[in-house]
C-alpha cells in the first residue's frame, strides 16, 4: 500500500512539475524572451502528427532526421487533440510509465522506501522534467522508455530489455548511446558466447529497424549530424549552451560525481554501478558531441537521468548512513 502512495505521489507531482511549460506555455519576463519561440524541431513533430493523420501536403516539408523517429507523432495522431497538445500527452504518459520503472528499479536495489522517494524527487523536481516534458520534443518519451528498458536488462529479463530497446529505437536513433551500458552489464552476467550471442542481436536488430525506418520515412534524405566550425562557435557563444547544461545535469549529475570521487559502492552491485557510470558517461558524451554538431541543449543530456539518479540516490543513501553512524558512536 505504502508503495502505491508513493508512486501515485511522484507520477502526481511529476505532472505538476511539467504542466507551467505544456505546450510552450508562456513563462514570466525576462525568462520568455530568453527562451524563445517554439524550436524547428516541435515543428517537424507537428507536422508529423498531421501526416500520420493523413494530411499528404506536409510531407514534403518533413525533414530528416524528424522523420526517421515516427513513433510518438504516429501515437499522437491517435488522440482527438491538436497535434502538440497530443504528442505532449503521449510525452506525459510514457515518462509516467518510465517513472514507475525507475522506482521498481530503486526497489530492486534494496533501498528503503525513504530513498526510493528521494530518487523519485531528483528525477521529478529537476530542470528538464520542468523544462522538455511537456513543449513538443519527444525527449521525455525516449527517457521514459530507458527508464523502462533499464529495469529489464538490470534485473536480468534480457528478452524484456531487447523489446522496449527496439521500441525505443523508433522513438529517437540516439537511444544507441545506451548501448555500451548495456554491454557492460551483460557482459558481466553471461559467460562464454553467450554474452556475444545478445550484444549482437541488440546491434543487428537496431540497425535493421533503423534502416526500415529510414526506407519508408516520408523524407528519403539521410542526415549526419556532421561536426562543422561554424556550429562550434555558434554553440559556444550561446549563454544557454551553459546554462542548459548545468541547469540539467542538477542534483543527480552533481550527486554522481561525488560519488566517483568517492568511489563505494554501498548497495549498488558493482557490475550495475559500472554500466550506470558508463551510462551516464554516454550521456554526457552525446551531448558533448551536439556542441560541434547540432543545437546544443540540455535535453541532449537529459538521457543521463536513469543512470544518476540512481547513483546519486546511492550516494545520498550513504550520506545518510554516515550521519546515522556518527550520530551512534556520538551517543555512545
Amino acid at each position: 500500500m505504502k508503495s502505491i502512495l508513493l508512486t501515485s505521489t511522484l507520477i502526481l507531482l511529476l505532472v505538476l512539475v511539467s504542466l507551467p511549460r505544456f505546450n510552450w506555455r508562456p513563462l514570466p519576463e525576462p525568462l520568455n524572451s530568453f527562451v524563445g519561440g517554439k524550436p524547428f524541431d516541435v515543428e517537424q513533430y507537428e507536422k508529423y502528427v498531421s501526416y500520420f493523420r493523413g494530411n499528404q501536403i506536409v510531407r514534403e516539408e518533413l525533414e530528416s532526421p524528424f522523420s526517421h523517429r515516427p513513433l510518438i507523432p504516429f501515437l499522437a495522431s491517435l488522440l482527438p487533440f491538436d497535434e502538440l497538445t497530443s504528442l505532449n500527452l503521449i510525452n506525459i504518459l510514457i515518462i509516467s510509465i518510465g517513472m514507475i520503472y525507475l522506482l521498481k528499479f530503486l526497489w530492486s536495489l534494496k533501498f528503503s522506501n525513504k530513498m526510493v522517494f528521494i530518487g523519485g524527487l531528483l528525477f521529478v523536481v529537476s530542470f528538464p522534467a520542468f523544462y522538455y516534458t511537456t513543449s513538443g520534443y519527444i525527449d521525455a518519451s525516449l527517457v521514459g522508455m530507458i527508464l523502462i528498458f533499464n529495469y529489464f536488462l538490470y534485473t536480468n529479463k534480457y528478452y524484456l530489455f531487447l523489446i522496449f530497446f527496439l521500441i525505443a529505437s523508433l522513438i529517437k536513433e540516439t537511444v544507441i548511446v545506451t548501448f555500451l551500458a548495456s554491454v557492460i552489464y551483460i557482459n558481466y552476467k553471461e559467460k562464454g558466447v553467450n554474452k556475444y550471442y545478445k550484444n549482437l542481436l541488440t546491434l543487428i536488430l537496431f540497425f535493421l529497424i533503423q534502416s526500415l525506418i529510414k526506407y519508408f520515412a516520408p523524407s528519403k534524405n539521410i542526415f549526419f549530424w556532421k561536426p562543422n566550425f561554424e556550429t562550434i562557435i555558434y554553440n559556444l557563444e550561446r549563454i544557454k549552451t551553459y546554462v542548459s547544461f548545468i541547469l540539467t545535469l542538477g542534483i543527480p549529475g552533481f550527486f554522481t560525481i561525488l560519488n566517483l570521487i568517492n568511489f563505494k559502492k554501498f548497495f549498488i552491485p558493482y557490475e550495475i554501478f559500472l554500466s550506470l557510470i558508463v551510462g551516464a558517461l554516454s550521456g554526457f558524451i552525446l551531448w558533448f558531441y551536439s556542441i560541434f554538431s547540432a543545437h546544443a541543449d540540455g535535453r541532449h543530456l537529459w538521457v543521463i537521468y536513469p543512470y544518476t539518479v540512481p547513483i546519486a540516490t546511492n550516494f545520498i543513501n550513504y550520506l545518510f548512513e554516515e550521519k546515522f553512524s556518527q550520530t551512534y558512536k556520538l551517543s555512545k
